[in-house]
């Protein structure tokens, strides 16, 4: 089942049909460097878990991110609620393989994802937590209309806060 679309990218909700690429996808140290780390099987085979519960229960998570050209699933990406500073804020989170940076996937899809939220789902404003030193995540943000807000401390570490709302 498609939820969104793109000229090259397709959206859809996670099956346990992923968990393969998914744990290619979280093996990869370099495309887990900000993101905790690297993870075995066992452990993104429970974070898929979760995934689909979510999807069930709340009718968002995170979605696959499939290439329409080959239907090569190419990384994950979803709306994340958080609480930011003691206020909910829903966050834009993504993943992409390492063969797909570089080629503009990543600023269609997640531009496609920001559209979604504020568009489809009605949020009014959503947010990017991005390590400092994560320059290519700042350089998508800013590309799909975020803005730099203030910096926060978040599980013990930095981030750059990005936001956009409806009205920007």
């Amino acid at each position: 089942m498609i939820i969104f679309e793109t000229e090259h990218l397709l959206f859809r909700p996670l099956t346990q049909s992923d968990l393969d690429d998914l744990t290619a996808l979280y093996a990869d140290p370099e495309v887990m460097r900000f993101l905790g780390g690297a993870r075995n099987r066992d452990e993104v085979q429970r974070v898929l878990n979760k995934y689909i519960s979510e999807q069930q229960t709340y009718g968002h998570s995170f979605f696959a991110i499939v290439q329409k050209s080959d239907q090569s699933f190419i990384g994950q990406c979803g709306l994340l609620d958080q609480e930011v500073e003691e206020q909910p804020e829903m966050e834009l989170v993504y993943v992409l393989a390492r063969p797909y940076w570089q080629h503009g996937l990543a600023v269609e899809g997640i531009s496609a994802l920001k559209d979604y939220g504020l568009q489809k789902e009605g949020l009014s404003r959503v947010v990017s937590l991005i390590p400092p030193d994560n320059q290519a995540s700042i350089y998508i943000a800013e590309k799909i209309g975020m803005h730099y807000e203030h910096d926060v401390d978040q599980w013990g570490e930095r981030f750059r806060l990005y936001a956009v709302s409806q009205l920007q």
